[in-house]
């Protein structure tokens, strides 16, 4: 199964129960709600060593809600990511979620948090 595929199968199942959009980059006009599905660092890591078909993926997914100002962006953040992290496919580990942070793009101020994940690949 090649990457694309992966990161195909992790995006219909996040916009399968959800009014996010969801883009495997960051398109240049983001309109929240919307989740992108990133590579994290490190993005490949070998099961074995002197083995090449057989990795460890890792995935940042970056869910962006609101605009900031909106005093209940944070608590719809948290919803959202509640949300999203029930549809993640049972072959990913979810690794952690980031605190809440501010994405400055667009003129505007988004609030979004990231989760890290990691599923097995073999190629």
């Amino acid at each position: 199964m090649p990457l694309s595929t992966l990161r195909a199968d992790l995006k219909t199942a996040i916009t399968s129960n959800t009014n996010y959009s969801a883009y495997d980059h960051v398109p240049e006009i983001i309109i929240p709600p919307a989740a992108f599905l990133l590579a994290s660092d490190p993005y490949l890591e070998p099961m074995v060593i002197g083995n090449s078909k057989n990795y460890y993926v890792r995935l940042t997914l970056e869910v962006v809600s609101t605009t900031y100002s909106n005093p209940s962006a944070l608590t719809n953040l948290e919803e959202d990511i509640e949300t999203i992290l029930g549809l993640i496919p049972t072959n990913f580990i979810i690794l952690s979620v980031s605190s809440p942070k501010i994405r400055s793009t667009n003129n505007t101020d988004l609030l979004c948090a990231e989760i890290q994940l990691q599923t097995a690949y073999t190629g």
